[in-house]
């Protein structure tokens, strides 16, 4: 197994971009976010090229975040011979950034397809292996069937199931609207963290329960370090982040500001086990969207999470809550949350 880590969205985006050219037999690719601009109109042209060529290309899209592509670039990819598909339900959505390449390569982590976001940090794994490969084929298969797709070769039966006995995980979320992996994956590694719990996130709304379990841990004598964005793309988002650090402050926490954006996603458990995926920390990752991510113990790759997490930190600035804003605008926030903190 190979595996590689991209720190910014503009690497991700040239990695992501140079496996499609090179795909000989399949692409595979589910987008959140997929923009019509020049960075997503040349991956729709790359991809259209490679279907003209005879390569099977399937294409999912969430059909909110990726409402702005060009019809005319749509029907073109599927005169080609591509599929395109469009996942749409009620108060779901497809958050999910996944790319997978000739059934071997496989792409995930939070990088969407858009000019606008390669210059911020992010965090986005490639890894090589056919074991790991079908099962996110697998996971991949399944959205494709709740979009209505039809081809045999993700309609079979029989794909492998997904991993559970190795030193990595390929993780799906919300593919049932009752699904709570995602939940249930937080909670287990947080209780059993001894040493360390570090997590990296743009955006901090914590549920409840993962509010009580790092307040367990925490009580436990686990250091537990936040890292978030000073600013993010959302102002509001900006004082709700605030608003969790505060408490999280109070509770012992070693709550970090980013200097820059960072889109990244990623948990670090005692430095032995990480996380890497497209989940944001906050009700519409754990309780609505589709999302996918890796669990990892493999020691390398630890190792490389670590050092990346470790070069974050050091850029980042202490929260200080007698920073904190103190703005009007801040009590409508506060009290939403205060209010309703217990069900979001």
């Amino acid at each position: 197994m190979r595996y590689r880590f991209y720190t910014t969205g503009e690497r991700a985006l040239a990695g992501m971009r140079m496996a499609i050219t090179e795909a000989h037999s399949t692409i595979a690719l589910e987008m959140y976010l997929f923009e019509n601009d020049p960075t997503g109109n040349d991956f729709l042209e790359i991809l259209t090229q490679k279907a003209q060529a005879g390569v099977r290309v399937f294409l999912i899209l969430d059909a909110i975040g990726s409402f702005g592509v060009a019809s005319a670039a749509i029907e073109r990819l599927r005169a080609a011979g591509a599929e395109v598909s469009f996942f749409s339900h009620w108060f779901r959505r497809t958050h999910r950034k996944l790319l997978i390449v000739d059934e071997t390569v496989v792409f995930l982590g939070g990088v969407n397809i858009s000019g606008r976001f390669a210059p911020w940090k992010d965090l986005q794994v490639r890894i090589t292996g056919k074991t790991l490969a079908r099962s996110a084929l697998r996971s991949f298969a399944r959205v494709y069937r709740t979009c209505g797709g039809t081809d045999p070769f993700l309609r079979a039966e029989g794909q492998p199931r997904l991993l559970t006995r190795t030193r990595l995980w390929f993780q799906e979320h919300g593919l049932e609207p009752s699904s709570r992996s995602l939940r249930r994956h937080y909670e287990r590694h947080i209780s059993t963290a001894a040493d360390s719990i570090t997590l990296v996130t743009p955006y901090f709304i914590p549920r409840r329960w993962l509010t009580a379990r790092l307040h367990d841990a925490l009580l436990r004598g686990v250091r537990v370090t936040i890292i978030v964005p000073k600013a993010t793309d959302h102002p509001i988002i900006d004082r709700a982040n605030r608003y969790a650090l505060s408490l999280y402050s109070r509770l012992g926490a070693v709550c970090l500001l980013g200097r820059e954006m960072n889109h990244a996603k990623a948990m670090l458990i005692d430095r032995r086990a990480g996380t890497v995926g497209s989940q944001n920390l906050d009700a519409l990752s754990f309780e609505w969207n589709v999302e996918a991510s890796i669990f990892f113990e493999d020691p390398r790759m630890v190792r490389d999470l670590s050092a990346i997490i470790d070069t974050w930190e050091k850029e980042a600035e202490p929260f200080a809550v007698d920073e904190e804003y103190q703005t009007i605008w801040d009590l409508p926030i506060r009290i939403f949350l205060r209010v309703f903190g217990s069900i979001l």
